[in-house]
């Protein structure tokens, strides 16, 4: 597992802008915001409110939301990842409302942000676009860069270091945990076998390397090859990152930080990530928390904190996923403060 990220003094926009757009090139978005009139009609937004986007990125939905803000208003904005916070800060220098970036995990939302403030908080869950189509930072198996599937590069446990570290169990119960793989401890196997024999060489691991692994596991399963190493790297990322306890303990402070009836807006893209929120999300919408063999109520009754504003998730159209083909998985989950 990762260490934690160093606590970081929250930074305003005009404090950062100069910096942060060092090594920013063209302008360019890092993707499309997925389901975005979804996300803003689920905050329903108060141009005076206070928000936060706890998944910045390139800053896509935190534009939005600006947008529907005026002056009165603040936008708190987390992103453990450097070229996210350089870039999104190039994009938001002239919003009106307050901007702050949190440039740590989102997980620590507790330590930076007090309780009952916030109208509304938003998380676009998984890793972004810019992350994916950049080779260099080792998040996919297209070409041929080593592993790495660090969100945050100063991060002290890469791909590489973990692989060689984990046990073939340990390994085998991230593949179930965080992607369903069948074979799993098949699977584990060969790549600890793997991240020793490359150790031993002197030389990375390499996506071509799981690669033949994965084929090698799944000889019936030649045509879903591809979709099966993505939920690998998917598992391993996910371990790398920390990423599902960080939801649940970023989830359970965004229930404290809400007022009552702010928004808690939730969109996952894979069926890992989006049962970690329905059931981080479910122990809040309990009004009796008392165990469930006890034959009457002890507790009062009174502890629900989040209700549900759609009784199913929201999906996206099939026009938005013409248009953005990332958006064919999501899944957009709408809690109320209560």
């Amino acid at each position: 597992m990762t260490k934690s990220d160093p606590q970081v003094k929250a930074l305003h926009i005009n404090e950062i802008s100069a910096a942060a757009i060092a090594g920013v090139e063209g302008g360019m978005f890092y993707h499309d915001p997925v389901m975005l009139e979804g996300c803003l009609d689920g905050l329903n937004i108060k141009p005076n409110g206070t928000y936060c986007d706890c998944t910045l990125g390139g800053a896509g939905h935190s534009y939005a939301i600006a947008n529907k803000l005026d002056s009165t208003g603040t936008l708190h904005a987390f992103d453990r990842d450097e070229d996210a916070v350089a870039f999104a800060t190039k994009r938001m220098a002239n919003v009106a409302p307050d901007f702050v970036v949190h440039p740590v995990r989102f997980g620590g939302l507790k330590n930076e942000i007090a309780a009952n403030t916030l109208d509304g908080i938003l998380y676009d869950l998984g890793i972004s676009s810019h992350q994916v189509d950049d080779s260099s930072r080792g998040f996919t198996f297209v070409g041929n860069n080593p592993l790495d599937l660090r969100m945050d590069r100063r991060e002290d446990v890469s791909a590489q270091e973990w692989l060689r570290s984990v046990s073939a169990d340990d390994l085998a119960d991230a593949l179930r945990k965080n992607a369903d793989m069948d074979r799993a401890f098949k699977l584990s196997s060969r790549i600890v076998e793997l991240a020793a024999s490359t150790a031993a060489a002197g030389r990375d691991i390499l996506p071509d390397d799981l690669k033949s692994i994965v084929e090698s596991v799944f000889p019936d399963k030649k045509r879903e090859a591809n979709g099966l190493l993505a939920r690998v790297f998917q598992a391993i990322r996910m371990e790398v990152n920390g990423e599902l306890k960080e939801i649940e303990d970023s989830l359970r402070a965004a229930v404290d930080c809400l007022k009552v009836g702010g928004r808690l807006v939730v969109m996952s893209y894979h069926s890992v990530e989006d049962r970690c929120v329905k059931d981080t999300c479910a122990e809040f919408e309990k009004a009796c928390i008392c165990p469930e063999n006890l034959p009457v109520c002890m507790c009062g009754g009174d502890h629900q904190r989040l209700k549900k504003v759609n009784r199913k998730p929201i999906l996206p159209t099939a026009a938005e996923i013409a248009k953005n083909s990332r958006a064919r998985s999501a899944k957009l989950r709408v809690y109320e403060r209560v």
